[in-house]
């Protein structure tokens, strides 16, 4: 059984297998891991992950922005490690001792120290950002930010909650992604490259040219031949802004502002490159490559080391380049797996494509070789028709620019560059790693025309030793057998195969649904919505999203099997292409209908997602800030939605409430009828009867505010920040924002405000049953974001377990410190003496918890509840109740009953 050691602790691995040392759980350092145990398994492994999360697709950091849940983005659980017999370490490898063949690791929570012995050590550990030799830059700075991990992305959105504007240094891959994700923040955001064009390594001027003319259409402001040459600090610590020169004769004159070409903002986020993180390699002696990174050979083995390996973006394959890509990676993983499951495999790494697609702000771009010359050489960029032939094709009206570069005589495609419409991407790139284009012109393969390829009638003109995954490079007959073997559906495909689990564009918008759809047929396997579409619903909603199909028709044509067609198919699909043409689900519902269908949807996403504290604490900072002596609506406070609004959700104790608002978003939008202070308030009683809790009756029809002018003053409420709620301790002067020094006044200072007594004030609180703090959202405990960063009741693999009340396992994210122990069970465990005794350090309790059982009022509540759980649940039922309806005004008046 697996051991996560993260506090300090044995060296635990069998000694008469092998022992495998992993340095860097990322994505290339996990498939090495998952691709060893699964040829072997004489091989104990332990692996030393640097960041608190378990290993997750760094491709789509971006996408963190619409959900912020690292589990979204996650490559693998703890769970999987128990399973498999992986030993996790959450700590810093700091030496390495060759002689003794020994590791010493600084753990992350408790910075002991530990050592651990290897038989085999594997460095994957990847890059570390550039920081160009700019004055006043530094990574100290407030303000000033990297973006590489999710750690990072968190600092970033904690810094964007005060700033108006951001500029990014480096207008490449990274760059590019950063700026989506400081506009997805709200902030005014710049691109600021020194190159002529964008993405300089996979673009060349034309496409790069497109690129900016679509991302300033976006609302971004694109600074090209932009050198930075100074980070000005802001008068009261942070910045100020960013001075510039021009970079290159010839361009457009810069901007001109007041201050020598001071560009003001508030944040910076520096990917002006990476650098690989060959310390570890270094401080032992290894040989490094010419531009660093650890010198390997063709079977990734250290060539000063036998006993060493390294993969990924700290390999320097025969003392050259480092790759930056994801998937040369994956094939060194793969490689460095065969030669230690099997010593005498000849299999070798010879090079790396470069291919390269992703979706950066919303915009389709692919450049794709066959042959690493085709970047190297900069065939993308030549024009002397000695070398290359090139083809070029542009549409400004769909901003479509596609370029295809040839051998000189025509016969060979060298690779090409796409931007705006990537869909034939995967067949290209095909056609590019073959000897010739099969007689055809130049001009006919520009046009769309294929060289023929027997592609078993599929519709991909792919054949079986064609990639499907460039990322993995999954073959196609590798993806058939997957299917005939038994993986028949995305999920299936993405475990046996790996297809899918890297930038996921062969699945979204590439040839694996028409391959999944055409074997099921060919098997006879019934499966999904209907023959065509063997997909389930949600898979072919995501299809169709990612390749813009509306009709039952496109989806046919493009992800479906034609002949496989039946004539009920489109009935079966009715409300599918219902939503994906627009229309919101509850379209044609009537109010009380729609409240019925939104109910259901929320407690299927809870029961997924397991969110139940974040939705129950939006639901109260909405209403709480209702004040019993105003009376005219919307001053009054209460709940009314505004929470979903700037300044109110950047209240200090509305700190994280924002991600709750993204998880609402699109139910407010599939149920139109429903405002968002009902959407908000069933959404926190959902999250009490799901986690076990008792059900609250819930009038509905609340109306919302019109806008941000409608929130409540900061200071109206005569709380301060709080957001009209409890301080969980006073200020440094020893007085909570009230006024008052003494927790239990306090107490009754707010709920008093809104209408409660002592024992509403007692129940309302046993609702830390479900809920946990963060360092990161509230700095009233040391616990913060990730496993490695948790107490023990709040890991992915909590020492007690499961904590939800149904049985099963799931934590959500994990972080934090709770209240309790099983924190997604709601109960009465908040009154029991284990906790109120404050015995385990490993649990929470603040002052104002405190006062519930030492107030002589408060604690003949507290002793109730304690001993009588049926008690509890109704109070607290009924005191919920109240709360979702302070400062309310109806539509109908008499408000909606609904029975669900």
């Amino acid at each position: 059984m697996a051991a996560s050691v993260d506090e300090g602790g044995e060296n635990v691995h069998n000694d008469t297998m092998c022992h495998v040392v992993l340095v860097g759980w990322g994505p290339v350092g996990h498939t090495f891991l998952s691709k060893l145990l699964q040829k072997s398994s004489g091989f104990a492994c332990t692996v030393i992950s640097e960041e608190s999360h378990p290993a997750y697709n760094r491709v789509k950091l971006t996408s963190f922005f619409q959900h912020r849940d690292p589990n979204a983005i996650s490559l693998t659980t703890l769970e999987w490690c128990n399973e498999v017999g992986v030993n996790v370490i959450f700590g810093r490898a700091t030496q390495i001792n060759r002689e003794s063949k020994t590791v010493d690791i600084r753990i992350t929570k408790c910075r002991s120290k530990l050592t651990i012995s290897y038989n085999e050590l594997i460095l994957a550990t990847g890059s570390k950002p550039y920081l160009p030799p700019i004055e006043g830059l530094s990574f100290s700075t407030a303000g000033i930010h990297t973006y590489r991990t999710i750690d990072d992305l968190f600092a970033i959105t904690e810094s964007a909650k005060t700033a108006k504007s951001a500029a990014i240094v480096g207008g490449g891959l990274l760059g590019l992604e950063a700026a989506k994700a400081a506009l997805d923040l709200g902030l005014e955001t710049h691109i600021l490259e020194m190159a002529y064009h964008l993405m300089p390594v996979q673009l060349d001027p034309e496409g790069g040219a497109l690129l900016k003319t679509k991302i300033e259409a976006l609302g971004l402001v694109v600074h090209t031949g932009a050198r930075v040459t100074e980070v000005v600090p802001g008068d009261k610590g942070g910045i100020r802004g960013v001075k510039i020169v021009q970079g290159f004769p010839g361009l457009p004159a810069m901007p001109m502002w007041a201050d020598d070409n001071l560009l003001e903002v508030d944040l910076l986020i520096c990917s002006a490159g990476v650098r690989p993180r060959h310390e570890l390699a270094e401080g032992c002696g290894l040989e490094l490559g010419r531009q660093g990174g650890v010198k390997v050979n063709e079977y990734m083995q250290s060539t000063s080391d036998p006993h060493i390996w390294a993969i990924g973006e700290v390999a320097s394959y025969n003392g050259g380049m480092c790759f930056q890509l994801s998937a040369p990676g994956y094939t060194q993983a793969e490689i460095l797996a065969e030669r230690l499951a099997n010593p005498e495999s000849k299999t070798t790494f010879t090079g790396a494509d470069l291919s390269t697609k992703l979706k950066l702000l919303g915009i389709d771009v692919a450049s794709f070789g066959g042959h690493s010359d085709f970047w190297f050489q900069r065939h993308y960029m030549c024009t002397d028709a000695k070398i290359v032939q090139n083809q070029v094709y542009k549409d400004a009206c769909k901003e479509i620019y596609k370029k295809l570069v040839f051998s000189p005589d025509g016969t060979r495609l060298l690779g090409g560059i796409l931007v705006g419409d990537i869909s034939d991407f995967p067949k290209l790139t095909a056609v590019a790693k073959r000897l010739d284009i099969g007689g055809l012109a130049p001009a006919e393969l520009m046009a769309g025309k294929l060289p023929p390829v027997d592609d078993g009638g599929d519709g991909t003109n792919l054949g079986d030793d064609d990639n499907v995954c460039n990322c993995h490079s999954v073959k196609k007959k590798v993806i058939l057998e997957a299917i005939e073997q038994g993986a028949h559906d995305f999920g299936g495909i993405k475990r046996c195969t790996k297809a899918g689990t890297g930038c996921g564009t062969c699945i979204a918008t590439g040839p694996q649904p028409k391959l999944l759809a055409f074997t099921l047929h060919r098997l006879g396997v019934t499966k999904g919505c209907c023959p065509s579409l063997p997909f389930c619903a949600n898979d072919i909603e995501d299809l169709a999203k990612g390749r813009q199909l509306k009709t039952y028709e496109e989806l046919l044509e493009n992800i479906g099997y034609a002949p496989a067609a039946a004539p009920g198919d489109k009935d079966a699909l009715g409300s599918i292409l219902d939503r994906i043409s627009g229309k919101p689900k509850g379209e044609g519902l009537d109010h009380a209908t729609q409240l019925r269908a939104l109910h259901a949807d929320l407690w299927e996403f809870v029961d997924r997602v397991n969110c139940n504290p974040i939705l129950l604490r939006l639901a109260w900072h909405d209403a709480g800030t209702y004040d019993k002596n105003k009376a005219v609506f919307p001053d009054r406070g209460g709940a009314n939605g505004s929470i979903i609004f700037d300044p109110e959700i950047n209240h200090g104790a509305n700190n994280g409430l924002n991600k709750g608002v993204k998880y609402l978003e699109p139910f407010k939008a599939d149920y139109p009828l429903v405002s968002w202070a009902d959407v908000i308030q069933m959404a926190g009683a959902v999250a009490i009867e799901h986690a076990g809790g008792p059900k609250v009756q819930m009038r509905y029809g609340r109306k919302d505010v019109s806008g941000p002018e409608a929130c409540p003053g900061r200071t109206s409420r005569g709380t301060a920040d709080n957001a009209g709620l409890p301080d969980a301790y006073p200020n440094k002067d020893g007085k909570f924002a009230c006024g008052s020094a003494d927790p239990a006044t306090h107490l009754r200072n707010i709920f008093y405000r809104m209408g409660f007594d002592d024992r509403d004030i007692v129940a309302l609180s046993g609702a830390h049953t479900i809920g946990r703090a963060f360092k990161e959202r509230s700095g009233i405990v040391a616990e913060g974001y990730g496993e490695a960063n948790a107490c023990p009741y709040t890991q992915a693999m909590p020492k007690v377990c499961p904590i939800r009340h149904d049985g099963k396992p799931g934590v959500g994210m994990p972080g934090g410190k709770s209240w309790t122990t099983k924190w997604l069970k709601f109960d009465n465990e908040y009154f029991q003496p284990h906790v109120s005794a404050e015995t385990d350090p490993n649990l929470l309790w603040a002052s104002t918890d405190r006062a519930l059982h030492q107030d002589p009022e408060f604690s003949k509540y507290f002793v109730l509840y304690r001993d009588d759980q049926n008690a509890f649940f109704t109070d607290f039922a009924s005191a919920m109740q109240r709360l979702s309806e302070l400062g309310a005004e109806w539509e109908p008046a008499e408000g909606i009953f609904i029975d669900c």
